[in-house]
């Protein structure tokens, strides 16, 4: 399972570094493969999709001679070029969860801080309460879709199955959201016991609505730690308003890491979390 556009990020982030490497500039580069320097600078941007006649000719020219290194960044751009597990619902994801989907499928952990349940934990019912309490504005919304929104919501808990480095999670859950009423008491109750089943393998602490304001506990954030660490980044994505945001600068990311270490060191710890869970129960 895979993640195609953060492989072709991936793939463009390192072309660029290898012209920067051989001292070339787009144009030079433009000008040895008579090509336009934007279709270069889209492909290293990640807004086009690489063919492997392209990269196979930007190695040669950029000096890259070794065969497992040439074989290594061609088998990027096939992967780059394949649709996403998720592709046949794309008419119905919200903006750019298509980015969060590939960057859940290429990272090797997760940190989450949420006011709810997150999805990579949520039963069915759970989530299909939830999106239909989210979307109950959105006119073109109808039942089917709705289906299809909460099959795309359960397949991304495959990450956490994979068979090779399947995904790690640690959340930092805010105790509202154990709280709160989401489709009923049924469904919350049935949503209890699975978090209370998953804690074993997964990282939960829980928030207590004790614990101070602070104002990045203000809006749901996750961060994506890369498998592949010589050539991805971590990236933080900030969920407000309904709204995703996507922040890849180092000094961004440092900052949201030492907030969410501050949010886990406030937060209840594994077995009083786990206590918190089961009181809910009944």
């Amino acid at each position: 399972m895979s993640g195609p556009v953060v492989v072709r990020r991936r793939l463009g982030v390192t072309l660029r570094r290898l012209r920067e490497a051989a001292g070339l500039r787009l144009e030079q580069v433009a000008a040895e493969l008579e090509v336009s320097p934007a279709k270069i600078s889209r492909i290293e941007t990640g807004h086009s999709a690489a063919k492997t006649w392209d990269v196979r000719n930007l190695l040669t020219v950029y000096g890259v001679e070794d065969p497992d290194r040439r074989e290594q960044i061609l088998g990027w751009v096939e992967e780059s070029k394949a649709f996403g597990w998720w592709h046949p619902h794309s008419d119905v994801l919200p903006m750019n969860l298509d980015y969060y989907i590939s960057l859940e499928a290429e990272a090797a952990s997760v940190s989450l801080y949420a006011p709810l349940v997150p999805a990579l934990l949520q039963t069915r019912s759970y989530a299909r309460a939830l999106l239909a309490d989210l979307f109950v504005d959105v006119d073109h919304i109808g039942e089917g879709d709705l289906d299809r929104l909460v099959d795309i919501r359960m397949g991304r808990q495959a990450a956490l199955r994979r068979a090779e480095n399947p995904l790690g999670v640690s959340v930092v859950l805010d105790e509202v959201a154990l709280l709160r009423m989401v489709g009923g008491p049924e469904v919350m109750r049935e949503q209890l016991i699975a978090l209370q089943d998953v804690m074993g393998s997964v990282e939960v602490r829980v928030r207590p609505l004790t614990a101070p304001v602070r104002r990045f506990a203000l809006s749901s954030f996750a961060i994506f730690h890369p498998r592949l660490t010589t050539v991805d980044h971590a990236v933080v994505n900030i969920e407000a308003a309904g709204r995703d945001y996507y922040l890849e600068e180092a000094a961004d990311v440092l900052e949201y890491q030492g907030a969410f270490r501050a949010l886990w060191t406030e937060s209840l710890g594994a077995d009083e979390s786990l206590a918190a869970v089961r009181s809910l129960i009944g």
